[in-house]
């Protein structure tokens, strides 16, 4: 099942670089990590290391939501939840045309685009719901 996305939903998708993938650990405990994640329009992608947590937990818990920022008063928080799963490993998320053209600067500007090689391992976010606050 999916969800149909107003176009600010679809937007803050697109442009926001920085989200909270929130996973659920074995023991229940809801875990938000920050994530870089790519939006196509229908799916959200996001890299992770191969032995990082979140990707254990999805195996376990593929319910998931991811959680933007709000424009600094409360308004404008958006958070999609969806299911989640390992769409692919050992592949270099900087061959990820798109991904890689969302993120190659901030890569750069903070000394990670070697480091990056080693975020073989490639989940898939289908959005299921969406809560917003508004903007106003």
């Amino acid at each position: 099942m999916s969800v149909e996305l107003t176009q600010e939903v679809s937007d803050r998708l697109v442009f926001d670089h920085y989200g909270w993938l929130t996973t659920v650990a074995k023991s229940g405990q809801p875990v938000p990590r920050l994530v870089w994640f790519y939006f196509d329009g229908s799916k959200l992608t996001v890299y992770s290391m191969p032995r990082a947590a979140k990707v254990a937990h999805i195996a376990a818990h593929p319910q998931v939501s991811l959680n933007l920022d709000s424009n600094g008063d409360g308004g404008g928080i958006i958070v999609v939840g969806g299911i989640a799963a390992v769409e692919a490993t050992g592949v270099d998320c900087r061959e990820d045309g798109p991904y890689w053209a969302k993120y190659r600067e901030d890569a750069d500007r903070f000394g990670l685009t070697e480091a990056m090689g080693s975020y073989s391992t490639r989940l898939v976010i289908t959005p299921t719901k969406v809560w917003t606050t508004p903007t106003g």
